[in-house]
């Protein structure tokens, strides 16, 4: 057995002067607790310049693994990501730089498989945040092996991770195409602009995002002009409680342990990030704890937003679902009509929820102010042939999340077992 601290070196990054222009938006991808979401790190919302880099940061290069040892996200998720370029990082981050003969992905994937041991040896700042101890890192241990190995396994395990995050980047491409075609039709009313200004033809009315024939069934659908209200004739604003009924969530008492188990998902808010859909959720009730509290189970298709302390997460519920009272669901009066309630309830949650309307921001959000939010309703037609429109981009993204949670659910049960030494590369197969 061996050592992380044996093979490895531990870097410590920096932050340069935000004040300082010079030092930021160059060519140099910076990360820190914010921007570390996804597992290989290439590209960064932040950047920093090489003056930026020499004033105050310091660069991890390609292969290395960055663990965020610091910050209160640490007791939701351990971010523990792979450098595919080199990369800069801040000081609540260490880069951890593997040494001669050992494979960079095989101790990647060392610290992976210490997830359980990471999260029960994590301590708390004098400000209540999440920290490592980089001395107990260091003695975390794992199996030697010969470099051809260490290199096979490390590749194994890449592949599920580079398959995630191919799925993953795949939905976002599908979501914005989907979230485009929304604010076209519902917040900018492209096709009524465009008649507006003499368009005629079909294909020019719907934008030419559409063979000829679906744009002539659909141009007929928008009005020609806008009213004195600046909506579309005929179009009007309508409350979330005129669309659908609205549930806001409850915690089925704690201290039954009979009212948990592996039936019914019970929602919370980590459950929601970075989600469209909700498969499973780090909590199950049982079918007794949430018949407890029967109202407060919401179908397949209704639309869930959070609303107290991380407000604006907007999440579609696949199976019959409960939640804590942190989440409002908006079950729609008409089944075709979820996707439109989902993107017009994601498009309030930006512009209202966290503050890109007058700067309003509502981080504890009850029931009846939720219900009062208003969106433009082009009426039942219309919202349903939205939803028949962007519905194969929602099935393919809910295809990838469900590949996506095989894939995990595959990979973590290889891991420990391929770092443990429990299992050979030859019994993966049979093991699976």
């Amino acid at each position: 057995m061996k050592t992380v601290g044996d093979a490895a070196d531990f870097l410590s990054g920096g932050t340069p002067r935000k004040s300082t222009a010079a030092f930021w938006n160059g060519d140099i991808p910076w990360f820190s607790a914010s921007n570390m979401t996804v597992k290989f790190l290439s590209c960064s919302d932040v950047t920093i310049t090489e003056d930026g880099l020499k004033a105050g940061s310091r660069m991890a290069p390609s292969g290395s693994t960055l663990l965020l040892v610091r910050g209160s996200g640490l007791f939701n998720h351990i971010p523990i990501c792979y450098a595919d370029r080199d990369v800069a990082f801040n000081q609540d981050v260490k880069a951890i730089v593997a040494r001669d003969g050992v494979d960079p992905l095989y101790l990647h994937y060392t610290l992976e498989a210490h997830r359980r041991e990471l999260a029960n040896n994590l301590g708390v700042t004098g400000i209540g945040a999440g920290k490592f101890d980089t001395d107990f890192v260091k003695e975390l241990r794992f199996v030697a092996r010969s470099q051809e190995e260490q290199a096979e396994i490390g590749q194994l395990a890449s592949a599920y991770d580079r398959k995630i995050e191919l799925n993953r980047r795949m939905n976002e491409t599908l979501e914005e195409m989907a979230r485009a075609l929304f604010r076209d039709w519902f917040v900018d009313f492209g096709p009524t602009r465009r008649q507006a200004e003499g368009a005629t033809d079909p294909a020019a009315i719907m934008g030419h995002a559409f063979p000829p024939e679906k744009a002539t069934t659909l141009a007929p659908l928008f009005p020609a002009k806008l009213g004195d209200d600046g909506l579309p004739e005929g179009w009007a604003k309508a409350s979330l409680k005129s669309l659908g009924s609205v549930v806001t969530g409850k915690t089925p008492s704690t201290k039954k342990q009979e009212y948990y188990g592996a039936d019914v998902p019970f929602l919370k808010i980590p459950d929601m990030h970075g989600k469209s859909f909700v498969l499973n959720t780090g909590t199950m009730l049982s079918a007794l704890g949430a018949y407890s509290q029967a109202k407060k189970t919401v179908p397949a298709g209704s639309v869930s937003v959070s609303c107290i302390a991380t407000p604006g997460l907007v999440v579609l519920n696949h199976r019959d679902t409960q939640t804590n009272q942190q989440i409002n669901t908006v079950i729609p009066n008409q089944p075709s009509h979820q996707y439109f309630m989902f993107w017009s309830c994601r498009e309030i949650a930006s512009e209202v929820m966290i503050g890109g309307s007058g700067g309003s921001v509502f981080h504890n959000m009850n029931k009846t102010t939720f219900e009062g939010l208003e969106v433009i309703f082009p009426g039942d037609r219309e919202a349903s042939l939205f939803g028949e429109t962007v519905k194969p981009f929602h099935n393919k993204v809910l295809a990838n999340e469900q590949e996506n949670q095989t894939l995990a659910e595959m990979r973590d049960l290889l891991l420990p077992k391929l770092m443990s030494g429990e299992i050979r590369l030859k019994d993966v197969e049979a093991a699976l």
